[in-house]
């Protein structure tokens, strides 16, 4: 089997991919093959080297996410059998659909709530400077002078203690922001697209 016959072969059994997603894995096996021949190889040799294009398929199509997989390979058994799947079944994936968003979404504000949280309470202890300077200029007014020089210190504390959770803020928000990229990146796992990373794996099998 030449070249031209190998890639052609394998678009026809990647017909189920979208278009734009068929040409890139065609695409890369015809780079992987000139890359051969470019190394010494015959073009027979090369194009062996790939191993039987129908377990390329099947590799290409396994690298694929959950989601995009399983619509793959019914499409490729029958279109109308996966429009018959997706009105059919619409009833029962389109609530199981709608219950993972509401939870992806829950979690993901649920993290930045902590971390809002963490800044509320920052925000708060460093208030109570001001506060506790303005009930100390009170008790001066009104003669309380202990009553004054507690409520000054105690403003000084919590302000003191404020700006070490500021500190513990920027941590906190730095380690969130990194724990709700990696959520939304599990998140998106079961439906995000393959790209040439696959391709690779592809190969080397």
């Amino acid at each position: 089997m030449n070249k031209k016959d190998y890639l052609d072969r394998l678009e026809a059994l990647l017909s189920c991919l979208p278009q734009d997603k068929r040409t890139e894995a065609v695409s890369f096996y015809e780079e992987a093959i000139d890359d051969r021949i470019e190394e010494g190889m015959s073009e027979e040799d090369a194009v062996s080297a790939m191993g039987p294009v129908g377990i390329t398929a099947e590799m290409i199509l396994e690298e694929l996410p959950a989601v995009p997989r399983v619509v793959a390979k019914t499409k490729r058994k029958s279109p109308v059998l996966l429009w018959v799947l997706a009105i059919a079944g619409a009833p029962v994936w389109l609530p199981l659909a709608a219950a993972f968003l509401l939870v992806a979404v829950a979690v993901y504000l649920c993290i930045w709530i902590v971390a809002a949280c963490i800044w509320a309470v920052a925000a708060a202890l460093v208030l109570a400077l001001p506060l506790g300077m303005y009930m100390a200029w009170c008790g001066f007014v009104t003669g309380l002078p202990a009553f004054a020089v507690a409520q000054a210190g105690m403003g000084l504390v919590l302000c003191g203690i404020g700006l070490l959770v500021f500190s513990l803020a920027f941590s906190a928000s730095r380690g969130l922001a990194t724990l709700s990229q990696k959520w939304v990146r599990k998140a998106m796992s079961p439906f995000k697209r393959y790209d040439a990373a696959s391709f690779d794996g592809a190969v080397a099998a």
